[in-house]
């Protein structure tokens, strides 16, 4: 039984002073405890009671970085029925990070280390066998010494989240609390201590085998029953088996004929199955139950086409069919994350599959995963990549060798390993981030550090099915720069960075260049959305947006590019608004060229991963394609429709062309997968030069030229289409240029009409181009309170219309109320106005 949410009380303590407080002869009304949750957190606990500001605004934070260096005492009252001699009354604590002491009534009856480890209490002796209420007290001590982004890996030696120690898109906000639920029971002789199930597909897929370990707690004579059922709850195997007293461990091999296969997303259906465990005692009776759900796929990594020599394999293949991996960089969706966001996981990864993500990697600074997350990538086809909580430290980021530690890490893999294996959407396991050899910036591999070569052996043994990679990156370079690549392109195996928008034409001719076989992480950095911004900067810090404004220093101040962005649209951004939509231009535009670029390298080139999908805080400046309220920037929507199952694309030198007398652009197109190989058939691609105006200039189904000087003006845009035989639209594509040295005049175009009509419930809006030049970067945005419930996503966003254009653009709505429904729209030349 779970025990409540709410019910619980919270106070913190200095040394020891939580032995004083945790019996039951504490006064009633006592001051000092407030209202707490489990599972939660203590810091969002105590923002709940203000006891300290909100760490979400402004450099709040800081005023709550004591907290972590307190013990913090949970206690409540817990009612035990009448249990009878021969009974156990025992506790399950599935998560508490990172150290915690139980106490019954004043008394220990528990002490364990480790958020991802569950561990039991028994507390039989502390309860009456006719039952009553009791003082159930945890103590949940100060935060352990570690390391933050700057620091050195060889310190660390703990296995706890490392993010909240202090990041680059993270203030130090060091999480404490019981993160996972509380469950208790009354338990017979006979009990079922943890079941794991390990699925795995016939390389003919004629069949699959369901391994199932049973582990006991058995001082009588009982039997476990295992039924897997289909996704309509049909039986499709069965099996029991006897055991008798003193069994710690029951296994069984289950096989399932005519399996239907579970796909990554975008590829064919989820289908999951059931795998139920009833024991029973020799009576027949069920005195325990567990559920677990899996699916039938085979994942591998095979060789990518053309890889130089010595090459690890990259490319996924599921069920036999290689694909790309068009993935994206998963970090904590909140620094607090053991603290409710109902809705929010759901709603970020649903995000993801919108965007046809196919691979999510779990990065290795932040956390084992909730079982939610691996239940709703399995729902969605997100395929995971899987980091232990390892990463580099900036000064030295080789993992400890210490005996001890390793120990540990290896106790931590062989409880993390088993619980996760059934879940088909887990596809690769890791060992960390950007572990590398400090004085050359060489990756390291299982024989380089201990660490790698214990969690490596872990999973071989107890996941053989699974892929691993040592590390991301995994080499032979570490970092997708120009003089690298010139140097050594056949090093760049799998590579990182870089981080930022290089610059016009800088930003082309990096990416342009790129051999590498995975991109496992790159990125271009972005102003947060508008009402992000404004809830947590306040109105008098609001400028300069720059590191020369002391708040900036606190959000994000890694990702805050206001000279590039000054200087990439000629010194025009000349306020919050102005800088907001000229970064965000940016960004989106940056990121998606980065992403097609890779994408038109298939399939020599299989994935690419940016940095990042979302952010554990309200940055004012960061990497994040969805703010950390869940809103997404318009990079989002330039990686969604690079993913596109059918796409068109260019490769071009600049986007700023003052000092080229000639504009030339290459078309890249592709259907179903990029690098499928040969001529496009049954489809053809025009690409088309355009004044604001929509007016012609220059049109082309292979590499377009256009002379500067016949572009009048100072703005055009590239348009590309697909199109099947018959004429009909398959995808299109448009990027904004200027003849200029810089996107400046941007600034300038003069005012489009938009009409936009509303659906109701808002489920849609359609606009409409009715006057004036092109309607450039159109916006539309959840405009609702930042506290509204719920979150308004439009399919689409950041887009351009032509004179005459209309498009119309569907809105979800998820755990949004219909009353209060409202939508921004904004763009480059139209008037910013709320639509309701």
């Amino acid at each position: 039984m779970r025990l409540p949410t709410d019910g619980w009380e919270l106070r913190g303590c200095l040394g020891d002073t939580w032995r004083w407080l945790s019996g039951p002869g504490r006064p009633e009304g006592e001051p000092g405890w407030l209202p707490a949750r489990v599972p939660g957190s203590v810091l969002d606990d105590l923002r709940e009671a203000g006891a300290i500001p909100d760490p979400y605004h402004a450099a709040d934070s800081l005023l709550g970085e004591w907290v972590p260096q307190r013990t913090w005492l949970y206690r409540r009252r817990l009612t035990v029925p009448p249990h009878g001699s021969g009974r156990r009354v025992l506790l399950h604590f599935e998560g508490v990070d990172h150290e915690a002491t139980v106490l019954v009534d004043g008394v220990e009856v528990g002490h364990h280390a480790g958020m991802y480890t569950p561990f039991t209490c028994d507390i039989t002796d502390r309860v009456p066998d006719g039952g009553g209420a009791v003082l159930l007290a945890v103590a949940v001590h100060a935060a352990p010494p570690g390391e933050p982004q700057v620091g050195r890996t060889d310190r660390v030696r703990t296995h706890k989240s490392r993010m909240g120690y202090g990041w680059d898109f993270c203030p130090r906000m060091i999480h404490q609390g019981i993160w996972k639920p509380v469950q208790w029971e009354v338990a017979g002789p006979l009990r079922l201590a943890d079941t794991t199930v390990a699925a795995t597909l016939a390389e003919d897929h004629t069949h699959a085998t369901v391994d199932v370990s049973v582990r006991l707690d058995a001082a009588a004579p009982g039997s476990v029953h295992i039924t897997v059922r289909d996704p309509e709850r049909h039986v499709v195997a069965r099996t029991r088996a006897d055991h008798t007293a003193g069994t710690d461990e029951v296994t069984a091999c289950l096989t399932v004929r005519r399996p239907r296969l579970w796909w990554p997303n975008g590829h064919g259906d989820r289908p999951l199955y059931t795998v139920t465990v009833d024991l029973r005692d020799s009576a027949g009776n069920t005195v325990g139950r567990a559920e677990r759900h899996c699916g039938f796929r085979r994942v591998a990594l095979r060789p990518n086409p053309g890889a130089p020599a010595g090459a690890l394999p990259y490319t996924l293949e599921v069920n036999g069919r290689r694909l790309y991996a068009k993935g994206w960089n998963w970090v904590p969706h909140d620094a607090l994350y053991g603290a409710a966001r109902p809705g929010r996981l759901d709603h970020l990864l649903t995000l993801a599959a919108d965007a046809h993500v196919t691979l999510l990697r779990v990065w290795g600074g932040g956390l084992i995963e909730t079982e939610e997350f691996y239940a709703a990538c399995d729902r969605l086809g997100l395929l995971v990549w899987q980091e232990f909580s390892l990463s580099s430290s900036g000064i030295d980021s080789v993992p400890s060798a210490d005996p001890a530690y390793l120990a540990l890490m290896e106790r931590e893999a062989r409880h993390i390993v088993p619980a996760l294996r059934h879940h088909p959407a887990l596809a690769v396991w890791g060992p960390g981030n950007e572990l590398h050899d400090t004085a050359t910036a060489r990756p390291l591999a299982e024989a380089d550090a201990p660490v790698i070569a214990v969690l490596a052996r872990v999973v071989a043994e107890l996941d053989p099915g699974r892929a691993w990679l040592p590390g991301s990156p995994s080499g032979a370079a570490f970092l997708n720069r120009l003089d690298l690549i010139r140097a050594d392109p056949d090093a760049q195996h799998d590579v990182h960075g870089p981080w930022e928008h290089q610059g016009h034409g800088a930003h082309q001719r990096l990416y342009d260049a790129g051999t590498c076989l995975l991109h496992s992480e790159f990125g271009v950095e972005g102003m947060a959305n508008r009402r992000t911004w404004d809830a947590v900067v306040p109105a008098d810090r609001q400028w300069p947006t720059g590191r020369d404004n002391p708040l900036m220093e606190h959000l994000g101040a890694w990702w805050n590019n206001t000279p590039l962005v000054r200087a990439a649209f000629g010194g025009r951004p000349t306020d919050v608004d102005g800088m907001r939509r000229a970064s965000q231009q940016l960004q989106y535009d940056g990121l998606r060229y980065a992403v097609e670029a890779n994408l038109r390298r298939a399939p020599r080139s299989s994935g690419a991963l940016p940095w990042q999908f979302d952010e554990p805080f309200p940055n004012a400046w960061c990497t994040s394609a969805v703010d950390h309220r869940g809103d997404p920037k318009p990079a989002y929507y330039g990686v969604r429709r690079a993913y596109r199952p059918d796409h068109v694309c260019a490769s071009f030198a600049t986007q700023a062309w003052g000092g080229h007398t000639v504009f030339t652009a290459t078309p890249h197109a592709w259907r179903g997968r990029p690098g499928s190989g040969g001529p496009l058939r049954g489809a053809t691609v025009l690409a088309r030069v355009l004044t604001v105006r929509g007016e012609t200039v220059g049109e082309s189904d292979g590499t377009l030229s256009v002379p500067r000087t016949d572009v009048p003006g100072e703005l055009f845009l590239l348009d590309l289409a697909l199109r099947d035989d018959d004429g009909t639209l398959l995808a299109a594509n448009r990027y904004v240029h200027s003849t200029t040295g810089d996107l400046g005049p941007l600034f300038d175009l003069a005012p489009a009409g938009i009409e936009a009509a509303t659906e109701p419930g808002l489920t849609a809006v359609r606009l409409t181009h009715t006057g004036g030049p092109a309607a450039l970067g159109l916006c539309l945005s959840d405009a609702r309170p930042i506290t509204a419930p719920g979150w308004g996503t439009p399919d689409d966003s950041m887009l351009d219309l032509l004179p005459g254009e209309s498009i119309r653009i569907p809105v979800t709505w998820r755990d949004a109320p219909t009353e209060g429904r409202a939508l921004l729209l904004e763009g480059w030349n139209i008037r910013a106005r709320v639509l309701d």
